[in-house]
């Protein structure tokens, strides 16, 4: 979540060197910040500080690439699995299932490979389209194959872990070969799982939200104690970002809870138009900057 962690080295740091600039009597405005207004922005800057490094630990993509990589790697031992009980298998509706399976397995490894690369690339919008292929394939062909697998295969439908239908479909090796198929796909399903921290990443921007809504406050209180002029319009142009900001946080951390990645990645996706790196807040931080004639 590199683009949200340097939120901490700009924001903030816009936020307070323009409330030192105001203190120090070179803004527009004839109004100035008291000692206690100074104290409380110092105070609110901290507390920033404290919740954007735990945000940068969440969804940080040199913490989740690596899990989505393990994940990748135990698909790849479950298709070798898959392919080793495929090969010992002779003709016959056992072996086609599997062959099914595979060819949506290979699919699904390219989307996969997309979605690693879009996430280390910190491209949330796309990593929300590789999530709703994936999702798609899943739904609409991967349940259905893994579940024709054991029918075919003679074993139980219900529980794979024991034979069902024709008991003498598989030989021994064979029973062997899919005893360790069902091994490797229980590994895939414990990768998946821990691929996305949804929750610890969700309680980091519910905290970032918190602080910055206290960050919001005391700058709304600057903007009221100003006259017009330039000075007040570039903060309000700064403060009208940091809304949207905080609308954009409320999406992330309503579709994260309900467990809806790909409305929480595409809501990540926008948040990226629009966060400290982003076109409008850094013209919006550098007019204010300017007309209220400080350097940072």
């Amino acid at each position: 979540m590199g683009a949200l962690r340097r939120r901490r080295g700009s924001l903030m740091a816009g936020v307070v060197v323009l409330a030192g600039v105001l203190v120090a009597g070179v803004a527009c405005s004839s109004s100035t910040l008291t000692a206690e207004q100074r104290t409380a922005l110092a105070e609110v800057a901290a507390a920033y500080d404290q919740a954007e490094q735990g945000l940068a630990n969440a969804f940080e993509a040199d913490v989740v690439v690596p899990n989505l990589e393990r994940w990748q790697e135990t698909e790849t031992l479950h298709q070798e699995a898959l392919v080793a009980l495929r090969d010992a298998l002779p003709e016959g509706s056992c072996r086609a299932s599997i062959e099914d399976l595979l060819k949506i397995e290979e699919g699904q490894n390219a989307i996969r490979l997309r979605l690693i690369e879009n996430y280390r690339q910190e491209q949330y919008a796309l990593v929300a389209q590789e999530t709703t292929q994936y999702g798609i394939s899943v739904v609409n062909g991967a349940l259905q194959a893994e579940a024709a697998v054991p029918v075919a295969c003679g074993r139980s439908s219900v529980d794979p872990a024991v034979t069902g239908g024709d008991p003498g479909s598989l030989t021994p090796e064979q029973n062997a070969l899919f005893d360790a198929v069902l091994a490797a796909y229980a590994a895939t399903r414990e990768a998946f799982d821990g691929a996305f921290s949804v929750s610890e990443f969700v309680s980091d921007v519910e905290n970032v939200g918190v602080a910055e809504a206290a960050v919001a406050k005391e700058l709304d209180e600057v903007i009221a104690q100003l006259g017009d002029g330039p000075c007040k319009t570039s903060l309000v142009e700064v403060r009208a970002v940091e809304q949207q900001q905080a609308e954009l946080r409320e999406v992330i951390i309503e579709k994260g809870k309900a467990g809806d990645l790909v409305a929480m990645f595409t809501a990540l996706g926008e948040y990226t138009a629009v966060n400290s790196t982003s076109e409008p807040f850094t013209t919006a931080r550098q007019s204010a900057v300017d007309n209220c004639g400080a350097e940072v």
